[in-house]
């Protein structure tokens, strides 16, 4: 599945968290693990197998359906076979009510069933892991088929899991009921009794019964729609599906448009179907060349149709299910004249990621969430380079490293990270944790790491290999090593398990030190583990083995990315004929690895960058020398001063991928310190004038891609931290909203609202109600947080509250409002805390509020807002349940960065001022030789 308001917008526009991006985990608090409740008892049996489902479904959407509005009928007949001989049938079943549960063996072709025996009347159901334990009277017997046949009636709630319903407003004003799913990862059990784990793989035959003014889709080609004995409905039948996992099943009732071939269709509401044009093309493009990459085309996988569907209502960024994707509008929908390119990319990029699930998760599939990353890494990996097949202007590979790899370092370097395979997953809040940025971003990171380190040719033959053999099956990490182990070439293959198990079954990552000797002849390379904080908990001593890659003075080779050696856990040196004035490791930061220099190589370094286009240093290591250095002075390893010596070189630099790594960079350093900016706004203000300069407000037809992103992030950063001419800019655009250039209005519409009151508000506000295209109104809703005021504040956070922002919607829009200006932090703080039980009606449950309240006290930077978390925790903590333990890490959280800020926070302070003080008494010095060339000039 598919994870600072221009800083969040690019980083939810160009990385999806995705992309297929995990749900927003909005409901449940989850129920505690009660002493009868052992880990193992979540994990379904295995001594009876499903083969098919055959599923009929009867959702109730009409008013005229009275007290049964909103729920549905359902029936299943479910083929299995026992290993082994039982009296006993375990499956999975949530707030199913059932009427009948009865069982036969299995006839054979053309006699007819049996009439079905009933389970005994006493059987067993458990709360927290939804497994139901039916027993028979008599001996089931092994490897002979039976047949399950249950009827039952469930719930279509609004919290977007299992079958759930959601609505839109037509042109007309009416409200359009529809009903849709989602259940990975554990919620097909709420739409029908089921094996609900992804290694019981069956095929399924879906049958819909829906109102005439409705129509339906669900994973297969409809193969026919017949008059039902209920007057007005039709029964809705599918072909059978190919053999796959639960939480793959899809359907959606509604009054959707298509936009179709014969084989490729993209649905929504009828009112948005120009906006289905982009997604059309490209889903196709995508579809047929990831085919061609993998040597297996879609279309004969055993599904020969393509489905793309955008719901109003929906948790997670978008669903992979088999051959019916399910979107966000938002993160499908393309309006020409609207939608901004870097929303463009970001919904070419999730249609990349889904249809890449058709091969990795939906044909091959995780045995168990604990190797989520076998779906997830790939996915998002070819989120990149499946999107950049059909889009090759985008510089995909380039934002992969700022979007990727070091955007998960920050997590994998703490006590809260978990190894990308974690044995240690069984329940709900487990699964939950198992899509997380490690799954995600790590996965991906590792994935193109093995990929430089096989080469190309290797990696895609393997992975053709792998598809093939594990078809229709689920898979290991162990089967996805020997497939790259059979085209690996000779070289390294003997450190390839190494490799695999260091970065996999280990949690974090190594800081490689690069040791160049005082006669510069000579590197000597050594490793430990990388950690931002020093005694949290974690494990110091793990030792990893590292592809490694270099570059040099002698031969500056920033396009060979030819792994050098493998380091393990004893130092290796390497000697040079000539002494080297430089070295830089891991080239475009290929591995996943961090890099300390000596200083006198980081000097090197500096003076290297102060050259003409910047020596020759490649933008992607441009970009890691950047993030390095400022997690490495983050985590105390060097000294501030070192680090902000070398990255003034951003007065020069004028290309995304470096100021991304930046900007990252000092978003840290500035929420710490809070609302003392003056002299940052001036530092912000130097570095980035020459880049503001060149690319000013206006896109010309010389701009890539990235010279658009850029601009978005220099203009965002500009007139935040006080550049007047940014801001007059900026406003003058807001005085005339209808004719903003797309690309600039996250800018625009955020400084109209910094800067200005309740006018300025009601603008945005009244365009917001009215807009019609999905991206912009996400652009608009995530905008009203830039509000500085108290009664705006207020008139955001009440919004929020309403049903005018979506539940899907709500953290997004709050977040804005506490990231956007530092000095909302405590406003904010004080309306979710004395409003947090509203808030939690709102957003589906106190798990979420709880989320809330950690991420705004991360900003904290004063004692006293420390006191208010405390007090806070004190008063009402108990009544977050389990969510209780995020509230009491939200203390820990900022009593550590409080401790950070006290022991190096001055020296950054000091560098500001110093720095502020030198170039005002440059321009005193400017101004006062102007004055004395005047007075000469007036004595003579």
């Amino acid at each position: 599945m598919f994870s600072l308001r221009v800083t969040l917008l690019m980083a939810v526009c160009l990385s999806l968290a995705a992309a297929d991006t995990r749900p927003l985990v909005l409901d449940d608090v989850q129920p505690p693990v009660t002493l009868e409740t052992v880990l193992d008892d979540y994990r379904l049996a295995s001594h009876i197998l499903p083969v098919s489902y055959n599923i009929t479904l009867r959702p109730y959407l009409l008013e005229s359906d009275g007290v049964k509005r909103f729920t549905f009928d359902g029936e299943v007949h479910i083929e299995v076979v026992p290993t082994e001989n039982t009296t006993s049938v375990h499956l999975h079943a949530k707030n199913l009510t059932f009427s009948v549960s009865e069982f036969w063996a299995k006839p054979a072709q053309g006699v007819a069933a049996p009439a079905g025996t009933n389970f005994n009347s006493v059987n067993e159901t458990n709360s927290d892991t939804d497994i139901v334990k039916l027993t028979t009277a008599a001996t089931l017997t092994a490897n002979t088929p039976y047949i399950l046949h249950f009827v039952y009636t469930g719930l279509m709630e609004d919290d977007m899991h299992g079958f759930y319903k959601s609505y839109y407003v037509d042109d007309n004003n009416v409200t359009k009921w529809l009903g849709s799913t989602q259940f990975e990862t554990n919620h097909a059990r709420r739409a029908f009794p089921s094996f609900d784990e992804p290694k019981f793989k069956a095929t399924f035959n879906i049958t819909l019964k829906r109102h005439r003014t409705f129509n339906s889709v669900s994973n297969t080609r409809l193969i026919g729609s017949y008059p039902s004995t209920e007057a007005g409905y039709f029964e809705d039948v599918f072909a059978t599906t190919p053999i796959m996992s639960t939480y793959l099943v899809a359907f959606i009732i509604s009054e959707f448009a298509a936009r179709t071939d014969d084989k490729f269709r993209v649905l929504a509401r009828p009112e948005y179907y120009a906006q289905t044009q982009y997604p059309y093309n490209v889903g196709i493009e995508i579809l047929q060349k990831m085919g061609e990459y993998l040597n297996l085309d879609y279309y004969t996988l055993g599904n020969d149709k393509m489905d793309m569907a955008a719901i109003p209502d929906f948790s997670a960024g978008a669903m992979e299910n088999w051959g019916l994707l399910t979107y966000r509008e938002r993160s499908l929908l393309v309006d020409e004249s609207a939608t901004t390119l870097a929303s463009r990319q970001a919904i070419a990029a999730v249609v990349a990621h889904e249809q890449a699930h058709m091969w990795f998760g939906d044909l091959v599939t995780c045995e168990w969430w604990s190797y989520t990353w076998l779906n997830e890494g790939f996915a998002r990996y070819f989120q990149y380079f499946g999107t950049a097949m059909a889009e090759d202007k985008w510089d995909l590979e380039n934002q992969f490293v700022v979007d990727q790899v070091q955007s998960v370092m920050a997590m994998d370097s703490t006590n809260a990270t978990n190894p990308l395979t974690d044995p240690n997953t069984y329940t709900p809040a487990h699964l939950s944790r198992m899509f997380n940025s490690i799954s995600y971003n790590k996965g991906a990171s590792f994935i193109r790491m093995i990929k430089h380190t096989m080469g190309e040719t290797e990696f895609q033959l393997a992975l053709q290999n792998y598809l093939v053999k594990y078809s229709y099956k689920s898979s290991r990490p162990e089967n996805l090593l020997a497939e790259w182990q059979g085209t690996w070439p000779d070289r390294f293959k003997n450190s390839s398990q190494e490799i695999f198990d260091s970065f996999t079954t280990q949690v974090g990552y190594p800081l490689v030190n690069a040791e160049l000797s005082s006669d510069r002849m000579s590197v000597r390379f050594t490793q430990q583990r990388f950690l931002l904080k020093e005694n949290d908990g974690s494990n110091a001593s793990l030792v990893y083995s590292v592809p490694i890659t270099f570059t040099n003075s002698i031969s500056p080779k920033f396009y060979n990315t030819t792994t050098n050696f493998i380091l393990n856990g004893t130092a290796e040196t390497w000697n040079f004929h000539h002494a080297l004035d430089w070295i830089i490791v891991n080239v475009q930061q290929c591995g996943y690895y961090r890099v300390n220099y000596t200083e006198n190589n980081w000097r090197s370094i500096q003076t290297l960058l102060a050259n003409n286009s910047w020596g020759g240093v490649h933008e992607n290591n441009r970009a890691q020398i950047v993030d390095d250095l400022f997690n490495l002075a983050r985590a105390g390893l060097i000294s501030y001063s070192l680090t902000l010596d070398v990255i003034e070189y951003l007065e020069t630099e004028t290309h995304y991928i470096p100021w991304t790594s930046a900007f990252n960079g000092f978003s840290f350093l500035a929420i710490r310190l809070g609302n003392d900016t003056f002299n940052f706004n001036s530092y912000i203000q130097s570095l980035t004038q020459k880049a503001y300069n060149k690319l000013g407000f206006n896109e010309t037809e010389t701009d890539t891609a990235l010279d658009i992103y850029l601009r978005t992030k220099v203009l965002s950063w500009a007139c935040r931290y006080g550049s007047a001419d940014c801001i007059s800019r900026a406003k003058t655009y807001f005085q005339s909203l209808s004719t903003v250039p797309k690309n600039i209005r996250a800018t625009v519409y955020c400084v109209g609202l910094r800067e200005g009151g309740s006018t300025e508000f009601e603008a945005l506000y009244n365009k917001f109600k009215v807009e019609t295209v999905a991206t912009e109104e996400t652009l608009l809703q995530n905008s009203f947080g830039c509000v500085k005021t108290q009664a705006l504040i207020e008139r955001v956070f009440n919004l929020i509250l309403s049903d005018e922002i979506r539940r899907q919607d709500k953290s997004s829009v709050l977040a804005t409002l506490y990231t956007e200006n530092n000095e909302n932090v405590s406003p904010v703080f004080a309306l979710v805390t004395q409003k947090f039980e509203e808030l939690a009606q709102a957003m589906g449950g106190y798990s979420a509020v709880a989320t809330v309240i950690s991420n705004i006290a991360a900003r904290f930077t004063t004692e006293q807002q420390y006191a208010d978390l405390q007090t806070f925790n004190k008063n009402s903590g108990s009544k977050f349940g389990n969510s209780q333990a995020t509230l009491t890490a939200a203390e820990a959280t900022v009593a550590e960065n409080l401790e950070w800020a006290q022991a190096k926070l001055g020296v950054f302070r000091s560098y500001l001022a110093g720095r502020n003080g030198g170039t005002m008494a440059s321009a005193l010095s400017a101004v006062s030789l102007v004055l004395v060339a005047l007075a000469t000039i007036l004595r003579h």
